[in-house]
């Protein structure tokens, strides 16, 4: 329930304005209503939502019945929800407002939670949301609150314009899970295919999650523990509870993976998803052995994989002494504050969302995989409006949902694309088959009036002939 509340700060190129009615429009308190997003659900980056605000009945929106008033589920018609935080997860209520038609969720800050770190993004179990869910102030939801609550009020309409990221030449994203995290796995499987298709415009980094052992730390690292490798400088938890394995082995298989990397960036990928489903299922107590079976499948050389991981430590006993890319690893961890996995970066910005999307199928053994519903793949389509309109790989102009332009309008990017070229395509064969039609009849027309006028020269020299005739007769 605590990550389910999760809210993070985004970028300033956002807004939430009100656009009626004049009353609130001047209201001093309302002028700049800055909001979070919700670690959870869609979120549309870069894209305009509009519509009219209603209040939640009850406030708290975690009944199922008598919650609404009358809603019409109308296009023209769109509506927003407002509701207060608490006495439910976050995620019922996104539930619950989606399953009644909303396009959005408003919650209320009411400042009594604060952001525990620690624990793992669940976006596994979020997957059902397709609408974004933000929080606004307290002060500014009480006022509309106060609003909407009046009899016989006007309408009150919103407009959210959700932030973009930076759009560049090559988007460079990095994505940050737990070594022997079945469930972090899912996001590369989903994303594999769309990575190799547009692999040459893409920089990719994985980066994974360590802990570090406190008391470890008073003693100078020079203690063994059995969740964590050098001295307890890096530590990881324990991945089967009281299974065979423990986090020295989850430690193990980052090391093994980050020298994966730097060997082959492709086999990495090809490593990472054959360890997710031979090696982290049902039996993944037997997942510190496996790697060499799919080592072996993926072929990828052991011997350069067992010299890279010894290498990296700065003597034999990986339990006790320091490793080089463990380390960066770390720094990387602290500088950016992970506290929460599986994380997304993309050009350096936090993704908000769910990771991952329902209606999935693949089978990597002959390549093939398939999202039924790429415009609610979030990464996918982050990571596509994260490039320049002239850099845009194939895949992205053939599955992204659209584009913005400069005033944030957003656009069918596929729709507009083939209806242009639709048109012109029917406009020059139209224009062809007239010019064809008119030369046609022009040689047509000409063809039956030379005949018509040959016929009647032919019919008059007759005439004139047998004239002549007729007269040298008269003579004779």
């Amino acid at each position: 329930m605590l990550i389910l509340s999760l809210l993070l700060i985004v970028k300033a190129d956002q807004y939430f304005t009100i656009l009626s009615p004049n009353t609130l429009i001047s209201e001093e308190k309302l002028q700049e209503i800055q909001f979070k997003i919700a670690n959870f659900g869609y979120v549309p980056y870069g894209q305009k939502i509009s519509g009219e605000l209603e209040i939640a009945i009850p406030y708290n929106f975690c009944e199922h019945q008598n919650i609404t008033k009358n809603f019409n589920n109308d296009i023209s018609n769109s509506k927003i929800l407002l509701v207060q935080k608490g006495y439910c997860s976050n995620y019922q209520k996104a539930i619950n407002a989606q399953n009644f038609g909303y396009v959005m969720m408003v919650i209320v800050d009411d400042n009594s939670q604060e952001f525990i770190p620690g624990v793992t993004n669940n976006s596994e179990g979020n997957l059902d949301i397709q609408i974004p869910t933000i929080m606004i102030q307290k002060t500014q939801g009480d006022k509309l609150k106060d609003y909407l609550e009046q009899i016989n009020h006007k309408t009150l309409y919103i407009q959210v314009l959700f932030p973009d990221f930076y759009q560049t030449d090559k988007v460079k994203y990095e994505y940050w899970f737990s070594s022997m995290d079945q469930k972090s796995y899912k996001f590369l499987r989903q994303f594999y295919t769309f990575h190799m298709q547009m692999k040459d415009s893409l920089e990719f980094t994985p980066h994974y999650t360590l802990g570090r052992c406190a008391q470890c730390a008073k003693s100078g690292f020079d203690r063994r523990d059995s969740l964590c490798l050098s001295g307890g400088r890096y530590c990881a938890a324990d991945p089967d509870g009281d299974g065979p394995l423990d986090g020295q082995d989850a430690v193990r298989e980052v090391v093994r993976q980050i020298c994966i990397f730097k060997e082959d960036k492709i086999k990495w990928w090809n490593y990472v998803i054959k360890y997710s489903q031979q090696c982290l299922g049902s039996s993944i107590s037997i997942a510190n052995l496996c790697y060499q079976y799919v080592l072996e499948l993926v072929k990828i050389d052991q011997k350069k994989i067992e010299k890279c991981y010894n290498d990296s430590f700065s003597n034999q006993n990986d339990e006790l002494h320091e490793n080089i890319l463990l380390a960066l690893e770390y720094k990387k961890h602290e500088e950016l504050q992970i506290r929460v996995w599986p994380l997304l970066y993309i050009n350096d910005i936090k993704y908000k969302g769910s990771l991952t999307v329902s209606g999935y199928k693949s089978n990597f053994d002959k390549g093939d995989q398939e999202i039924y519903d790429t415009s609610h793949f979030g990464p996918f389509q982050a990571i596509c409006k994260s490039f320049t309109i002239n850099s845009l790989p194939d895949v992205c102009q053939n599955r992204m949902v659209g584009y913005s332009d400069q005033d944030g309008d957003w656009y069918e990017y596929k729709q507009e694309t083939n209806t242009w070229i639709v048109w012109v395509v029917v406009l020059t064969i139209m224009g062809i088959l007239m010019i064809c039609t008119l030369y046609l009849y022009k040689r047509l027309f000409i063809k039956k009036a030379n005949e018509e006028i040959n016929q009647q020269v032919n019919i008059n020299l007759a005439q004139y002939y047998a004239m002549n005739e007729q007269e040298r007769n008269l003579r004779n």
